[in-house]
């Protein structure tokens, strides 16, 4: 088994205590559920969405026990990044800082104005998750 990718950016949902991908369009009064890894369990009682039956459940947001979004931002050598994701040891970001030629020699090009860089998770300091609660947005104006 893979270890699973960590701090990223996503829409996610919180189902019988499992976290699965919020999949599509989530305004609407139906959320989908997506499995991301093989080993994610099916949502027990939820109704598959026909066009991806074994990937993608829906599911009322009443019957979910979080839902939110978020975003990861962390710090190497004292520079700004967005988090694309970490696994095994490791997490890669989106350079957002100006002093790039700091540290270009750790950094890849991507666009043309657009970096990613990957690093020991052990040098990172400063990683913070920047979390939405879609649940609490979503009881206000349901009146739950």
């Amino acid at each position: 088994m893979t270890e699973r990718m960590l701090h990223r950016a996503g829409e996610y949902a919180v189902y019988q205590g499992n976290v699965y991908l919020v999949f599509g369009d989530s305004s609407s009064s139906v959320v989908s559920l997506a499995l991301e890894e093989p080993d994610d369990p099916i949502p027990a009682g939820l109704d598959p969405d026909p066009s991806a039956p074994h990937r993608v459940f829906w599911a009322d947001p009443s019957q979910l026990d979080d839902w939110y979004r978020t975003r990861w931002t962390f710090r190497w050598r004292d520079q700004p990044f967005e988090a694309i994701g970490s696994g095994e040891g490791r997490i890669t970001g989106w350079y957002a800082g100006r002093e790039r030629w700091l540290i270009e020699d750790h950094l890849e090009r991507m666009e043309a104005s657009a970096w990613t860089g990957t690093f020991p998770l052990a040098e990172v300091t400063d990683l913070t998750e920047h979390r939405e609660d879609l649940m609490a947005a979503w009881k206000d104006e349901h009146h739950r």
